[in-house]
């Protein structure tokens, strides 16, 4: 990967086998609905009882797990993770599949230089510190690309205007460009564009979309993302899912 920018984060996307088959699966998790995910063997048995309270909602409980959302400080309901959690030790953070998977970002806790962090590990932290487990060795995959291996974030901040190129190689199979942008400023404008063509404008900006991989974002051309602030701080994230 070539580029002029922040990588935030680099990270494998490694296949919960132990959620999509194995005998010592754990029970019904929603493979179908999921997309970006985060996850951990918390502890070896969690007491869904001890697990409720840190639910903003529950959609769906067994004797086996619970699913439902997560409230995070300072977002909406639509933003808030799901989250399942198994007896047999399991949790795990998710945004639907519909979703792209830059939902992740955590625009309301950033405050610029790298990353340490995600709205999906934030979750998992919130439930793991609820049951007193460890969320030590959490890691991501993505079900809606379930042959992607890898995943980069790529971060630019602002109060004026910057910029940064990036390159994804031919020989690399693309899956996903999901971007958010953030600017929340409410009386002058921002802005973000790809390769000189605006793809978010206006104030109080909290966005999110996916760039075609086949057309706006094409492999093994330099692309180059702006992003201008009229006051304050703006920033914008690519999320790319890749092997």
């Amino acid at each position: 990967m070539i580029m002029r920018s922040k990588i935030i984060i680099s990270v494998a996307l490694l296949c919960m086998f132990l959620l999509t088959g194995s005998a010592s699966a754990a029970v019904d998790f929603p493979a179908d609905e999921a997309g970006i995910s985060a996850y951990v063997k918390a502890k070896d048995v969690i007491d869904l009882n001890a697990a409720k309270p840190a639910f903003a909602t529950i959609e769906r409980e067994t004797s086996d797990y619970i699913i439902g959302t997560v409230a995070l400080s300072l977002h909406s309901e639509e933003q808030y993770p799901h989250v399942y959690v198994s007896t047999d030790g399991w949790i795990v953070a998710y945004y639907p599949n519909d979703r792209p998977a830059s939902w992740l970002f955590p625009w309301y806790s950033y405050s610029g230089g790298s990353i340490s962090t995600t709205t999906l590990a934030d979750a998992v932290d919130i439930v793991v510190n609820q049951v007193g487990g460890n969320s030590e060795g959490l890691k991501y995959y993505d079900f809606k690309f379930q042959d992607a291996t890898k995943m980069m974030l790529i971060v630019e901040s602002t109060t004026s205007y910057n910029f940064f190129k990036t390159t994804v190689p031919s020989s690399f199979s693309l899956y996903e460009v999901g971007w958010s942008h953030y600017y929340p400023d409410t009386r002058y404008g921002g802005s973000a564009t790809l390769d000189g063509t605006t793809f978010s404008s206006g104030l109080s900006i909290l966005r999110y979309g996916n760039f075609g991989t086949s057309s706006e974002f094409a492999k093994g051309i330099e692309h180059t993302i702006e992003v201008s602030a009229g006051r304050g701080t703006g920033r914008v994230g690519l999320v790319l899912v890749y092997a």
